[in-house]
């Protein structure tokens, strides 16, 4: 967040609106889904050269054609955890071919093929922003309205690492709002919004723990206290409609691929208040 400042103004509109807003009116902070028993994480792997390749259909625009026709290195259990859900979203970074794949409404068709409604490649060489971006440095790059993938993804090794160091997950996160404003259009990182929306703020307006709220005095859990300092170093943009409350994605578990054994869970952000969170200035 360095060289960025908070607006007082969008900050108390926000804050109004968190505590007034029907569908967030019972959740005072961030909750965190795809843990335990909830469905509606993000499916994640890492995957090497060693890995098999997948292929997508559907959704798969020109840009991103080569995950329809080479494809892209995953485990074979990356089926065993797509969700199912309306969104059903998957992230799988690729370090045999250098790029982070995005899928949304992702559903297993065949052996190693996922239909898609929408498919997003970054390229690891770049600095992840979409092509149409102006700070983008690969024109390669695509994810649907400009969402970080990387973003949409609270990773089980990085919340690990940071209770074992006592830090953060090291970078932003992407923030599903109970509802945006359309009218508020969007800004960096986004290039585009959803539209028929009237709650709050533009997609791609980040948001922040105010630096002066001592984290340690909330009663986190230690992998709580890692998301949490993320989003007071980091912060989180705007980059989706929840229809329903706030959250944050994470690495989705299932019984059979149990990432999480409770040290995360749905309300591990309770002890924040969305008080807390001050809106910053745009760039």
């Amino acid at each position: 967040m360095a060289g960025l400042s908070a607006d007082p103004a969008r900050t108390a509109a926000f804050r109004t609106f968190m505590a007034t807003f029907p569908d967030q009116r019972s959740y005072a902070y961030p909750r965190i889904s795809g843990t335990g028993a909830n469905r509606w994480g993000t499916a994640y792997a890492m995957s090497t050269a060693a890995d098999p390749l997948w292929k997508l259909t559907g959704g798969v625009t020109s840009i991103c054609s080569s995950l329809a026709t080479v494809g892209f290195h995953a485990p074979d259990w990356l089926g065993s955890v797509l969700t199912g859900t309306t969104d059903s979203p998957f992230c799988v970074v690729d370090l045999g071919s250098g790029i982070t794949v995005f899928g949304t409404k992702a559903s297993v068709v065949a052996p190693r093929t996922i239909s898609v409604q929408s498919a997003g490649v970054t390229y690891h060489s770049s600095n992840g922003l979409h092509r149409k971006d102006p700070l983008s440095n690969d024109t390669r790059n695509f994810t649907s309205r400009g969402r970080i993938s990387e973003a949409m993804v609270i990773r089980s090794d990085l919340v690990d690492y940071g209770i074992a160091h006592g830090t953060d997950l090291g970078h932003v996160l992407h923030l599903f709002l109970a509802e945006t404003s359309s009218s508020d259009g969007y800004r960096h990182p986004m290039v585009a919004c959803e539209g028929g929306k009237n709650g709050f703020g533009a997609e791609g307006e980040r948001l922040a723990i105010d630096p002066a709220v001592d984290l340690t005095s909330r009663g986190l859990s230690p992998a709580g206290l890692v998301v949490a300092r993320t989003l007071q170093r980091y912060g989180c943009y705007i980059g989706d409609n929840a229809g329903r409350e706030s959250m944050l994605k994470a690495e989705q578990e299932t019984p059979a691929h149990p990432v999480w054994n409770g040290r995360l869970c749905q309300d591990s952000l309770a002890g924040l208040r969305w008080d807390d969170f001050l809106v910053l200035r745009a760039t």
